[in-house]
């Protein structure tokens, strides 16, 4: 087989090809700069819920408008999600009530009432949650590819004018507060480009690709390094080389490209944890050992 057929070939085959590895680049980015804060605030796990109780909110929108237009919809979706944020740490706040525990309450409560929702009062809005759920990369409309366009850039460009308030209350919310930072605006503002970000992302990659595509490329860069701004660039570049490998491979193999795209996103995370140069479990223990080898001889000769 030549180089040609091997690696070129899989991207010649047609337009929807390009397509789908766009609007996955698209949604890759703002999930993989939100998560690093989300990460650093040890907040990852709120994703998952923020991704779920997006449903509620899109049929909520189709209740009141009776449209299904993306732009109430990511509005709709976004309320909800500060919603959600907002119960989530109101009911952490309580004696008694684990965080981990409020997240799974409420975001299960809300993305319940959703799907009764969906299956009695808006039967007719051709939902499709499939498509909610794991999405249709390959297939996505043009309507959502422009909606992926203005969403990703203008994430990131909000992300950039908050990044010195982003950081800090990330590192140290405590510093923040004595600073007279807005905390808590920071906070939904956070919780709302989360909500924005995976709602726009839905029928491309799905709630459940958006949440690996907020978790792992952050925790990627977590190992590999120690400043705000080197985690950032290593979590887009993770959440890139994720779609291109995993369309590539997808393609090749006639496999599931939401699939794929995940399992070597959690390769390249693997590979991190074994191997990163300074926290890696392998590169420790060569450490370790070289380290023993070397007080062994210097015994030796004394």
């Amino acid at each position: 087989m030549s180089p040609h057929e091997l690696f070129i070939e899989p991207w010649t085959i047609g337009a929807w090809m390009w397509r789908g590895t766009l609007a996955a680049s698209l949604a890759a980015v703002p999930c993989a700069v939100l998560g690093v804060f989300l990460y650093l605030r040890r907040l990852s796990l709120i994703a998952d819920a923020l991704t779920h109780v997006a449903l509620p909110g899109i049929v909520a929108v189709f209740l009141m408008t009776g449209s299904m237009e993306p732009l109430p919809m990511l509005l709709g979706a976004a309320a909800v999600g500060a919603l959600a944020s907002y119960a989530i740490e109101n009911l952490a706040s309580r004696d008694g009530v684990r965080s981990d525990a409020a997240i799974g309450i409420v975001f299960t409560a809300l993305f319940a009432v959703g799907v009764i929702l969906l299956s009695t009062s808006v039967q007719n809005a051709h939902i499709d949650t499939q498509c909610v759920l794991f999405g249709d990369v390959l297939g996505i409309s043009d309507e959502s590819l422009l909606l992926l366009g203005v969403v990703a850039p203008l994430v990131c460009l909000c992300v950039a004018l908050g990044w010195r308030w982003l950081g800090l209350v990330s590192f140290d919310p405590g510093l923040a507060v004595n600073l007279g930072l807005p905390v808590a605006f920071v906070h939904y503002a956070l919780m709302g480009g989360v909500s924005v970000a995976t709602v726009a992302s839905f029928e491309a990659i799905g709630a459940i690709l958006a949440i690996a595509f907020i978790i792992v490329p952050a925790a990627t860069a977590h190992i590999l390094a120690d400043r705000l701004h080197v985690m950032v660039g290593i979590a887009v570049a993770h959440a890139l080389t994720s779609v291109l490998v995993g369309m590539y491979t997808a393609v090749w193999f006639d496999l599931s490209a939401s699939g794929c795209i995940v399992c070597v996103g959690g390769a390249l995370y693997a590979a991190a944890f074994l191997f990163a140069p300074r926290h890696g479990v392998m590169t420790t223990a060569l450490r370790r050992s070289a380290r023993r080898r070397v007080a062994s001889r210097i015994s030796r000769v004394a």
